[in-house]
C-alpha cells in the first residue's frame, strides 16, 4: 500500500497572498485554508516566501504589523517560522508552492505524509475572527453582551427548542441542570458506565447518589430496559448520554421516565445534531445539556449550553447561573447560585460556528466514509455497528473496535508515525472515585478496552487517511 502523493491544486486564493494586502485579509486566509498559512507573491506573481499565523503573530504583539498594516514587514523569502507557537506546530510545511522557471507561483502542493495529526482540532474561520474581534472593540468581553443572547437564541433555534441558556461549560451546565429540577441528598440517577467523568460528577455535586448502568451493545449507550431495572422509589433523573455522536434508545426512556415522575437530563455534548424518530437530541429531556469545548462540533473553546422547552426551568437555570440573583433586583439574591456565565466573546465564536454545524458534521461524515474504505478487509477492525432507522447518529470522532491486545500496539505505532489517536473512556466503574457506585457492566468494559478514536477534523485529507491505514496494515498483518 503506498501513500498518496502530496496533492496539487490550481493556484487559488485561499493560499495564496499579494504582498500588498492588509494583514487581516492574510490571516483571515490562513484561518479559512485550515493551514494556519498563505504564500506570499509579488505584483508580477513571483514567490516571495511564505507567511504563517505565527509570523503575524509576532509582529502584531511587536507592534510592527500595526505600523504597517500591509506585509511590507514581511521579510522575503520567509520558508519556515522560528518558534511555532500554535497547537498545530509546522502546519506550513504543508502548503508547497509550484513555481516555472521564471519563479511564477503557477500552484500550490498540499502534503501531508509527514506532519504530525492531532486527533481532534478546532477550525477556527474567518467569521469566527470577525465575531470575536466585533466583541472585542466592542467592550463586552465579560457575560454581558449580544452575542451571549445571539448565542442562544441561535443554538436553542437548531437543536428545535425554546429555550438556551449558555454556560462556562459543558460539566456545569449538567450540574445546573439537575440543581434546577430539585435533584439533591437522598436522590438517585441513574447514568451509564460508559461515559466522560463529567457525567456522573454532576450528580456527586449535587450530593445525589448515582446508580451506574451498562451500555447497550448496539447503540453504546443505556437502553429503556437497563433503565427500567435500575429504578427504585428514590430515583429521581436519568441522564442519558448519546456517547460518540450515537443517540439513545431516548423515545422511550423518556416515555417510561415520565410515566415515573422521573426528571430527564440528556447528556447531548458529543452528539451535536444526532436524531432520533426524526427529533434533534436534546428536544426530549426535561433538561438537555451540551459542551462546546475545543474538540467539539460546535466549540467555543469552553462552554456549554442547557435547552429546555420549559419557561420556567429556563428562569431557574438563568437565576442559579448567575449566583442566584434576582433579574429584577441589583444584587437580590433569592437562593444559593452559582457563577456558571459563559463571556461574550466565547458567545461570539459559539454564534458564528453555529452557521456552518452542517458542513462540519457532513466533513466528519466524509473522513469517516474514506476510513471504512481504507481499512476494509481488516477482520480485525470493526466500525460501529448500524442502527435502525429511528437513530440517526453523527460521527463527533471516527470510532473503531479493536482485540484488546492489538489497540496498545496499534496506538503506540501511530504515535511513531505522528498519529495521535485517543482510547474510548474507561467505564465509570473501573475508576477510583466511583468504586462505591460500581455495577457489573461487561458491554461497557468491551468497548472500554478495544475502542479507538481516529483524527477526525479538517486537518483530516486522504493523505492523512492513508497513513492511518498504514499503520493498521502494519500492525494487524
Amino acid at each position: 500500500m503506498s501513500l498518496a502523493a502530496p496533492e496539487e491544486t490550481s493556484l487559488e486564493a485561499a493560499f495564496v497572498c499579494n504582498k500588498s494586502e492588509s494583514v487581516l485579509s492574510v490571516i483571515e486566509k490562513c484561518l479559512d485554508n485550515g493551514l494556519g498559512s498563505c504564500l506570499v507573491v509579488g505584483d508580477d506573481h513571483r514567490l516571495i516566501g511564505r507567511i504563517s499565523l505565527d509570523d503575524i503573530r509576532r509582529a502584531l504583539a511587536d507592534g510592527t504589523a500595526i505600523v504597517d498594516p500591509t506585509l511590507g514587514w514581511h521579510p522575503a523569502g520567509n520558508v519556515i517560522s522560528a518558534n511555532p507557537l500554535r497547537n498545530d506546530v509546522d502546519q506550513q510545511e504543508i502548503l508547497r508552492p509550484v513555481v516555472d522557471a521564471s519563479g511564477h507561483l503557477t500552484g500550490v502542493l498540499i502534503d501531508r505524509s509527514t506532519r504530525p495529526v492531532q486527533v481532534a482540532m478546532p477550525h477556527m474561520s474567518s467569521d469566527d475572527f470577525r465575531s470575536v474581534l466585533d466583541a472585542f472593540i466592542s467592550g463586552w468581553i465579560s457575560s454581558k453582551g449580544p452575542y451571549v443572547n445571539k448565542f442562544e437564541e441561535d443554538f436553542s433555534r437548531f437543536v428545535g427548542v425554546r429555550h438556551g441558556v449558555a454556560v462556562s461549560n459543558g460539566t456545569v451546565a449538567l450540574h445546573l441542570a439537575l440543581v434546577a429540577l430539585g435533584i439533591g441528598p437522598g436522590d438517585e440517577v441513574i447514568v451509564p458506565d460508559l461515559t466522560f467523568a463529567a457525567t456522573i460528577n454532576a450528580v456527586l455535586y449535587c450530593g445525589a447518589t448515582p446508580v451506574i448502568v451498562d451500555v447497550d451493545r448496539l447503540t453504546w449507550c443505556m437502553s429503556r430496559e437497563t433503565v427500567k431495572r435500575a429504578c427504585t422509589a428514590r430515583t429521581k433523573a436519568i441522564i442519558p448520554v448519546h456517547l460518540y455522536g450515537r443517540p439513545a434508545e431516548i423515545g422511550p426512556i423518556t416515555e417510561f421516565a415520565r410515566g415515573r415522575g422521573i426528571a430527564v437530563v440528556e447528556d447531548c455534548a458529543e452528539a451535536h445534531g444526532a436524531r432520533y424518530r426524526g427529533k434533534a437530541v436534546g428536544q426530549f429531556g426535561d433538561v438537555s445539556c451540551f459542551s462546546f469545548y475545543a474538540n467539539k462540533i460546535v466549540t467555543t473553546g469552553e462552554g456549554g449550553m442547557c435547552v429546555t422547552d420549559s419557561a420556567e426551568l429556563a428562569t431557574s437555570l438563568r437565576i442559579l447561573r448567575d449566583h442566584g440573583m434576582s433579574p429584577d433586583r441589583s444584587y437580590w439574591h433569592e437562593r444559593v447560585g452559582f457563577n456558571y456565565r459563559i463571556t461574550n466573546l466565547q458567545a461570539a465564536i459559539g454564534q458564528s460556528q453555529i452557521w456552518r454545524v452542517n458542513e462540519v458534521l457532513q466533513r466528519n461524515a466524509r473522513i469517516a466514509a474514506l476510513y471504512r474504505e481504507a481499512l476494509k478487509g481488516i477482520p480485525d477492525v470493526r466500525f460501529p455497528p448500524e442502527l435502525p432507522d429511528e437513530y440517526r447518529p453523527v460521527v463527533w470522532m471516527t470510532c473503531v473496535q479493536v482485540p484488546a491486545e492489538k489497540r496498545l500496539p496499534l496506538m503506540r505505532a501511530a504515535h511513531e508515525a505522528k498519529i495521535e489517536t485517543r482510547p474510548f473512556f474507561h467505564p465509570l466503574s473501573a475508576l477510583p472515585p466511583y468504586g462505591k457506585y460500581a455495577r457489573a457492566c461487561p458491554n461497557s468494559i468491551e468497548l472500554s478496552t478495544t475502542g479507538v478514536n481516529l483524527p477526525t477534523s479538517h486537518s483530516v485529507d486522504e493523505q492523512v487517511v492513508e497513513r492511518v491505514a498504514r499503520v493498521f496494515h502494519d500492525v494487524f498483518a
